[in-house]
């Protein structure tokens, strides 16, 4: 569910119930893309758990206000209900496909830091499973003595969380998947995403993560499991996103169907999920990607709500999409959404589709509450903003954010090398 949705435990009986500002979506997608440049650098995707967050490189500079500490990772838009240990604790975690928090899944335990929120969290004396992991092969970073410790720092070197890897029985319902032993990080904070979820369940392709345990011990040999899919709903209310964990793999050659490959170079990028751009159409103009550069490299982001292209790519797409809409009155530019119009007054409007084809023939064809940002609400036309926006220059991929994703299940067949899309999945 998304945080905001009524029925999420997040936003229940007023204890974390909010109303978000467009100002905070914006200042959380800018926080989440400086964290993916850092951790896309070269060299980083080895970095210890107790070294500082990398700062964005000298030059790339996003629009933001507010406290900026360098180091936050932004705020996961989705969550899900996991249970961990036995019989199992049922918590909200928030999921994430990129490898930013050093690949591994955190969870809030008890005791919890003196001063600080302790609900909703694991309580390991309550479980028959629970075990401590040892300083050795299981623990995923360096480590002295019998532990093995997690310290988390801000680039200013203040300590983020302090915790110990641990292991417990991990089930995801109502599938009833069941990952025995399965390793995280017990941490004595909230959840670092600050969403107050009790932690993050990372589905990156990390050595740590839950995809590299399943692919490893769980899948068959003829590849008809796929690792994860999931499906995020059309709007905060809607209840009908899932989250799947070893599921079989659908059939992607129907006609609501289609697959692009995963990229795994440069050699760095092996632990994401990139897959290539092949080109974009605003209404039946196509606009070709160059093929022969990494600009067409592209993230399908959970924990970015709108979709940013490098410069190149994103002056032709407005451009066109500006000229399909010479009819209308434009608005000011708002934050980095700089192709605005008001339509207040007119009987209707009508704007060109947008589709994004990726390298197999698979699509993105968002609709016009996943294409377009209503500034002051979906009932006010006065302010509406084309929701794409433009990268800084040496940006190292496109970044596609989950409004373009919603409703579409993306299928995630990592030992085939793929993933899928189905449309009007949820």
């Amino acid at each position: 569910m998304h945080r905001d949705s009524p029925c999420s435990p997040l936003n229940g009986a007023g204890k974390h119930n909010r109303q978000v500002s467009s100002t905070d979506v914006f200042e959380r997608d800018v926080q989440r893309l400086r964290t993916i440049f850092a951790a896309a650098q070269p060299g980083m995707a080895d970095a210890s758990a107790a070294a500082p967050a990398p700062a964005p490189a000298s030059g790339v500079t996003f629009p933001i206000t507010g406290t900026d500490n360098g180091a936050v990772l932004g705020s996961l838009d989705y969550s899900v209900m996991v249970g961990f240990g036995t019989p199992a604790q049922q918590l909200p975690m928030d999921f994430d496909t990129l490898r930013l928090g050093h690949g591994i899944s955190t969870l809030r335990c008890k005791p919890c830091r003196a001063g600080v929120p302790c609900e909703p969290a694991f309580d390991p004396s309550m479980s028959s499973s629970f075990a401590r992991v040892a300083c050795g092969r299981e623990c995923p970073f360096p480590c002295n003595g019998f532990s093995c410790p997690l310290d988390m720092r801000f680039s200013n070197h203040s300590v983020m969380a302090n915790g110990t890897f641990v292991k417990d029985t991990l089930t995801l319902l109502p599938s009833a998947t069941v990952v025995g032993s399965f390793v995280l990080a017990c941490i004595d904070v909230d959840n670092f995403h600050i969403t107050g979820s009790s932690g993050l369940l990372d589905l990156s392709r990390s050595r740590f993560s839950l995809v590299s345990r399943l692919t490893s011990s769980r899948y068959p040999v003829d590849n008809t499991t796929a690792t994860f899919s999931y499906c995020l709903p059309a709007s905060p209310a809607s209840t009908s996103g899932f989250l799947s964990i070893g599921g079989a793999l659908p059939d992607l050659s129907s006609g609501d169907a289609g697959s692009t490959p995963l990229v795994t170079n440069p050699a760095f990028y092996k632990n994401d999920y990139l897959v290539k751009l092949s080109s974009i159409s605003v209404g039946m103009t196509m606009l070709p990607l160059p093929a022969a550069t990494p600009s067409n490299l592209a993230a399908l982001e959970v924990g970015t709500a709108f979709t940013f292209f490098p410069p190149a790519i994103y002056g032709a797409f407005r451009d066109e999409f500006r000229k399909q809409m010479t009819q209308y009155r434009m608005a000011p530019p708002y934050r980095m959404l700089d192709t605005c119009y008001n339509f207040t007054g007119l009987p209707g409007f009508g704007m060109p589709g947008i589709v994004l084809e990726f390298e197999g023939g698979a699509t993105l064809q968002p609709d016009i509450d996943q294409m377009m940002y209503f500034v002051d609400g979906g009932h006010s036309y006065n302010h509406v903003c084309l929701a794409f926006a433009a990268l800084p220059e040496n940006f190292p991929y496109s970044v596609v954010g989950n409004r373009a994703q919603q409703t579409v299940e993306l299928v995630y067949d990592v030992r085939g090398g793929k993933v899928g899309f189905i449309q009007a999945s949820c």
